[in-house]
């Protein structure tokens, strides 16, 4: 399911932002963004984003091949969000954003020109599920953010959810 956050988008996108992270939720926004592209030939920027342990003189081990480490598992991530896209990746970008060395995700969005950001669920207990970046991405001018959540075994994926609380 699908949940709007913030301002709803016009009719078609035609730019949609995609931040994917392994498992249900990524894969269902992945199929969303899939679909749109098929129905509306929209295109589409995937981006994987790779945390970043700070790195420095201190005791212990350097952070350097465990941030190496993780970057390529974003990357293989990524490579996995190709596969799901299946024959509208040819008109997909895929980002690899690293914390802390690269751009933001919110200065890719403002930069993009995008008008449609979707955005995994993040289950949270006793909330709506949500997704960290929702708060400072609803700030990003003509873009609509949405969260997708995964379908429950079973079930197919609903309609999005109007008047979603961003977080």
């Amino acid at each position: 399911m699908e949940t709007p956050v913030g301002r709803f988008a016009r009719s078609a996108p035609e730019r949609i932002l995609i931040v994917y992270e392994h498992g249900r939720a990524g894969a269902a926004a992945i199929e969303f963004a899939r679909e749109l592209v098929e129905r509306d030939d929209a295109s589409v920027t995937v981006v994987g984003i790779a945390p970043r342990a700070p790195s420095g003189p201190r005791c212990g081990n350097s952070a350097v091949e465990y941030n190496e480490a993780v970057a390529d598992s974003v990357a293989r991530d990524l490579d996995e969000a190709k596969h799901r896209l299946g024959q509208a990746a040819a008109r997909a970008a895929f980002v690899l954003l690293v914390e802390g060395a690269d751009q933001t995700l919110e200065q890719l969005a403002r930069s993009g020109g995008f008008d449609l950001v979707l955005l995994p669920a993040h289950r949270r207990p006793f909330r709506k599920p949500g997704h960290p970046a929702a708060a400072e991405l609803s700030g990003v001018a003509g873009a609509e953010i949405r969260i997708v959540e995964p379908a429950s075994r079973g079930q197919r994926r609903r309609a999005p959810r109007p008047g979603a609380a961003a977080g």
